[in-house]
């Protein structure tokens, strides 16, 4: 017997089998290109499926025309000069709404969690102005501030807070208690707990509130100037449509979306980039 415990001490033990390898991460531009390539394939099925509805159905031109003729709307705004004002014009009504929109969600969102008197007070007339239809009070604005960008910017500031008010809300339920317990008994000062603490923690849900709040910006800009402005890439749909230029209309709607995908993207980048450590 002990002999044989002996030999089976020397006998080397068998190393456990090595996990498989999942496969290494993919680098950062081979992911961009399969992105591009994906979001290529996709608009080419788009665009196909659209010049074969047209052509099978007989579809006339003043309801859908052909995706040549919209590309060619889309050339013409370009040849002439017309698209880089408008454009300019409302990424700069989208980039003001969605920063202010931001900033004034986030600090309310903050004011509405630490203090119950604020909740009582403000929460129900934050819910009820939510619950008013933006199209019903973008004639209000105009009523109120004129044909000036002070209404659109107030209208796409309506539409951008309250997302990032949420976020900022539900961010700082994340925080763990035993940091919270942690910050109290360092004797943190308000400011202190906020900045190293809250803010962190509710990065997360900030960054997928700001996903909602660019696309609601856009809406509000777009609305906006749908109703009462005399430029951006809402001016332009007006002037499609009130010139019977389907193609124009069309071509402007289509450079909405891109507009909107473009903002998207920026903050889902900017996601990834903050949230690296999370993966």
């Amino acid at each position: 017997m002990s002999g044989d415990t002996s030999t089976a001490l020397r006998e080397p033990v068998p190393a456990p089998p090595r996990p498989r390898p999942t496969g290494r991460p993919r680098p950062a531009a081979v992911r961009i290109t399969l992105g591009v390539l994906a979001a290529a394939a996709y608009l080419a099925v788009v665009i196909a499926g659209w010049s074969v509805y047209v052509r099978v159905a007989d579809v006339p031109v003043y309801l859908l025309p052909p995706p040549g003729e919209v590309w060619d709307a889309a050339r013409d705004l370009i040849g002439n000069g017309q698209l880089w004002p408008n454009l300019g014009f409302t990424a700069r009504n989208i980039a003001l709404g969605f920063v202010g929109g931001t900033l004034i969600g986030t600090l309310l969102g903050w004011l509405l969690w630490s203090s119950r008197w604020a909740r009582e007070l403000l929460a129900p007339y934050i819910v009820l102005l939510q619950a008013a239809p933006k199209i019903a009070v973008a004639p209000l604005l105009v009523l109120w501030f004129g044909l000036s960008q002070t209404s659109q910017l107030v209208l796409i500031l309506l539409l951008a807070f309250f997302p990032m008010m949420t976020a900022m809300l539900l961010g700082l339920r994340d925080v763990p208690a035993d940091v919270a317990t942690l910050g109290r008994l360092l004797h943190l000062s308000r400011w202190q707990y906020l900045r190293t603490i809250q803010l962190p923690a509710a990065v997360p849900a900030l960054l997928a509130g700001a996903k909602v709040a660019v696309i609601d910006s856009m809406t509000g800009a777009f609305l906006a100037e749908y109703l009462s402005a005399q430029k951006g890439l809402g001016y332009l749909m007006v002037l499609g449509n009130t010139s019977n230029d389907t193609p124009l209309l069309i071509a402007a709607v289509v450079i909405t979306v891109l507009v909107g995908l473009a903002g998207f993207g920026l903050v889902s980048l900017a996601e990834r980039r903050l949230l690296r450590w999370n993966r």
